[in-house]
């Protein structure tokens, strides 16, 4: 995509040895079975009646008729993930539908030898094909182990380790993921979310946004792999499964971590999904970033104060965890991962994306935008100056979705 025009004067490239984040000695890969998505919901008695919980909810809330909670603005939620959800991948299945670790069509023609290349022509070719099928961010980054999770879990509560070997092609068997040593590679991809939509969170119309992209993804993660073998390498697929994201996508050079939690990048904020495809294909590395976002969230808070769960710390970083849910030995603001999945369900009976909207980096493209951006990077004296500025400008505040529905 097109760079912003002032980014060279606040975005800096930072050498590959030193990322924008800290891990420590203790940091041990995360067991998927601990997430709050695909995980504890299906095991942990605390989370387990969620689910109904959340259509209870819905029915009262759709009874209620309120604008942006109507039967039609859950419909529009539910449909938005219809392709990813609805073809086995649910966004965090490894190996299923989308994220199929196999092919699911394309093969090398017989008698012809694969795609041969330098790794800088490698990239730029890969590259090309994720913004084909929809990348708005591509990052190439190596493959760190410590980020793939130490196991896969499924809904249907299938739980096998995730293990390195030398192999031939990655395989799944009855007890554990196999990855071939040298899939060395991590195609990362971002997808941007609908800004004007984003002003619709936490509400189902809002969060529908979050659902389609995730859709958009399943077809970019599908295409990229299939591409990839189709030239005779290995790939596996991956949305927010197999491992974190956000990390990754770090090291690929998107952004910075915010306290929100999410990855904060110079084009469009928080505001944007992340998908990645692994490979055995040489390419060459991007390098990790820096633009203020560490700096800025320390003052600003914005994203923990419109948090309806006050699941955001308004503290200092810390390299403790509450949970079992976040990961243990990184420096950072810990999220109640807990208070956030119970919102979902009992809040608003879809997600929510409230903290995404909320922060002052979720803008539309603009030289104003710019010129703020460049401010916080290089004077972070200013930052107070900048937050209050956004709020009073009106930014980050819930929209009414009759708005939507008129349009």
């Amino acid at each position: 995509m097109k760079k912003n025009l002032l980014s060279p004067l606040y975005v800096k490239k930072l050498s590959t040895d030193n990322p924008p984040y800290q891990t420590n000695e203790t940091y041990q890969r995360f067991d998927q079975r601990n997430n709050l998505t695909v995980g504890r919901p299906s095991w942990d008695e605390d989370f387990k009646p969620l689910l109904r919980k959340g259509m209870e909810v819905r029915v009262k809330k759709i009874k209620a008729d309120v604008s942006s909670y109507q039967l039609k603005d859950y419909s529009l939620f539910d449909a938005g993930g219809v392709i990813t959800w609805r073809n086995g991948s649910a966004i965090n299945h490894s190996n299923r539908g989308f994220t199929s670790w196999s092919t699911l069509g394309s093969k090398l023609p017989p008698c012809v030898e694969k795609w041969q290349g330098s790794p800088e022509e490698a990239t730029k070719m890969v590259k090309r094909v994720a913004r084909y099928f929809g990348a708005q961010l591509v990052g190439i980054t190596p493959l760190n182990k410590n980020y793939i999770y130490s196991h896969s879990y499924w809904s249907d509560g299938a739980h096998k380790e995730i293990i390195f070997a030398d192999a031939e092609k990655p395989e799944e068997t009855d007890t554990q993921m196999v990855i071939p040593e040298k899939m060395q590679w991590v195609i990362m991809m971002g997808i941007p979310m609908d800004i004007d939509m984003m002003d619709y969170t936490p509400s189902p119309l809002g969060c529908a946004e979050t659902r389609i992209t995730y859709s958009k993804m399943g077809l970019m993660v599908a295409g990229v792999a299939e591409f990839l073998r189709g030239i005779g390498y290995n790939a596996i697929p991956s949305i927010n499964d197999l491992g974190l994201n956000v990390p990754m996508a770090i090291d690929a050079g998107f952004g910075e971590q915010g306290r929100n939690g999410k990855i904060v990048t110079p084009e469009f904020g928080p505001s944007l999904r992340l998908c990645k495809v692994v490979t055995d294909l040489p390419l060459v590395r991007d390098t990790p970033i820096r633009f203020g976002v560490t700096e800025f969230c320390e003052v600003c808070k914005k994203c923990a104060d419109e948090c309806p769960a006050h699941a955001i710390s308004t503290g200092e970083r810390t390299w403790g965890r509450d949970s079992v849910s976040c990961s243990q030995g990184h420096f950072t603001w810990h999220l109640n991962n807990e208070a956030c999945r119970k919102y979902w369900d009992l809040g608003v009976a879809a997600n929510c994306t409230s903290c995404i909207r909320a922060c002052p980096f979720t803008k539309h493209p603009g030289l104003v935008h710019e010129i703020v951006r460049t401010f916080v990077s290089n004077l972070p004296a200013t930052d107070p100056f900048m937050k209050k500025m956004d709020d009073w400008l009106g930014y980050g505040k819930e929209k009414d979705g009759v708005r939507f529905w008129n349009e």
